[in-house]
């Protein structure tokens, strides 16, 4: 045992050449069941780090896809990797060569380094959300937003945003949400038009249906539950709004206006809006939202980034491969932020 290579990160092996071999621990993210033109089974597994993720193949018959058919003992399930480096028209396809899971004496000192969360301590998040709660000074709405979350409770706190595109991790909703509100608290100063209440409600409640929309499972990784593929998280955070505002009385043009901030922070119909932001307050957190959603996608991708690449793959939501070298130092400006 002393005389094993040290555990690689997923960064490190995604640079190893063809057939380097490579030994890594990773979190079980997703695992699709296939069939191959040939009409074999096989796996499709998606496993991550706190930074990376890859994916690889398990065919029937192996190993790696007989471990694969039992249940796993705990979730997230943490598993051991070793393999040999494979590409496959360009892409990494490595060969699988042995999977087996983490002892239960390490898997408490691997969970943090395999799972993915926000880089801001939790208990900060939490203080902000309950700050930005308790700043709303119409009585009525503030008992409405507090309502929506101790309904929620931890629901809230341990939910994702997304399936993948942004904030795709426990804890990611609350981030997101609060990096939303600040977003609009930093911009209320130059806008006096908006009612800094009715928005700060509206960005503190703009995302809560995705507590519902979305659960995380160790063969599923995140998906989206029933009533999220049927609903969507824009009405049911509509409903969820309703519900405790009409609960605490919120006076009912209030009540239109906060629900139309919900209804529409996607911004678009065809990004999942039910209407139009027609609003000042909808018009700066649907703005507000869709920011930080995108810059989010920008900072996963600098934490991936490697020196050898001046440029992503292709990131979707961005819809270009992001440039993830560092801004060149030069005397008399400010620090670059980024990869260095």
């Amino acid at each position: 045992m002393d005389n094993e290579p040290a555990f690689q990160t997923i960064q490190t092996v995604k640079q190893l050449e063809n057939g380097a071999p490579f030994k890594t621990v990773a979190a079980v993210r997703r695992i699709h069941k296939k069939v191959g033109k040939t009409g074999n089974p096989f796996l499709q597994i998606e496993v991550g780090d706190a930074i990376d993720t890859f994916v690889f193949n398990c065919f029937e018959g192996t190993a790696p896809f007989l471990f694969f058919q039992k249940p796993a003992s705990k979730c997230p399930q943490i598993i051991i990797i070793e393999g040999f480096i494979e590409f496959f028209a360009d892409k990494l396809s490595p060969r699988i060569k042995s999977v087996w899971d983490i002892s239960e004496e390490q898997y408490e000192a691997y969970l943090p380094k395999v799972i993915e969360t926000p880089e801001e301590p939790l208990e900060e998040l939490q203080a902000s959300l309950t700050e930005f709660i308790e700043s709303i000074q119409y009585s009525a709405l503030r008992a409405t937003v507090r309502q929506v979350f101790e309904e929620l409770g931890e629901q809230f706190v341990n939910s994702v945003a997304a399936v993948s595109m942004h904030h795709a991790y426990i804890h990611g909703l609350l981030e997101h949400t609060v990096h939303v509100t600040r977003v609009v608290q930093a911009l209320l100063p130059l806008y006096k038009e908006v009612n800094a209440d009715l928005a700060i409600a509206g960005a503190l409640l703009h995302d809560v249906g995705k507590v519902l929309e979305y659960h995380y499972t160790t063969t599923d990784g995140i998906d989206r539950t029933d009533i999220g593929r049927l609903q969507g998280h824009v009405i049911l955070g509509y409903r969820l709004t309703r519900s405790a505002a009409l609960k605490n009385h919120l006076h009912p043009v209030w009540l239109e206006q906060l629900e139309h901030i919900v209804l529409s922070h996607q911004g678009e119909p065809e990004w999942g809006a039910a209407v139009y932001p027609a609003t000042a307050e909808a018009v700066l957190v649907s703005l507000a939202d869709n920011a930080d959603a995108r810059m989010g996608m920008v900072h996963q991708q600098l934490k991936k980034a490697v020196p050898t690449q001046s440029f992503s793959d292709f990131v979707p939501g961005l819809e270009t491969r992001l440039y993830t070298k560092a801004l060149m130092k030069v005397e008399g400006a400010g620090e670059a932020n980024g990869i260095v």
